[in-house]
């Protein structure tokens, strides 16, 4: 752990070089109440590495997360494209119903219907 102490030739706790001198280069003899704190700290490079930490974390989740989406697709595709042509063709014959009936409703015939034939004793008109 880093050392600090009271350096009288500063006038106020320094920190302490290997030698035990202050920082400022002066001898351990102006050095008094020598004590053990925590290092220096930079809270912004700390934020920055955290920040980064949490950038490769949120990296390796969004990897992981793409790769189980492509799994499941795979599965899940044969699936989606029989859903897809069933719906595509009960929308047909839902569409071909609703004309038939349509047309029923109204009295027109069906296409392909032909008209029934003239009566036999009536002359055609001109």
């Amino acid at each position: 752990m880093p050392k600090a102490g009271w350096c009288a030739q500063c006038g106020r706790n320094a920190w302490l070089a290997e030698d035990g001198g202050c920082v400022d280069g002066h001898d351990a003899s102006f050095v008094s109440n020598v004590y053990e704190t925590e290092p220096k700290r930079d809270p912004l490079k700390e934020a920055g590495s955290v920040l980064k930490q949490a950038a490769e974390d949120a990296g390796d989740v969004l990897e992981d997360a793409g790769s189980v989406i492509k799994e499941a697709w795979k599965e899940a595709e044969p699936s989606a494209k029989e859903a897809a042509a069933s719906a595509g063709e009960a929308a047909r014959k839902a569409g071909e119903a609703a004309v038939a009936f349509g047309k029923r409703i109204v009295g027109k015939p069906e296409a392909g219907d032909a008209p029934p034939p003239p009566p036999q004793d009536s002359e055609p008109a001109e």
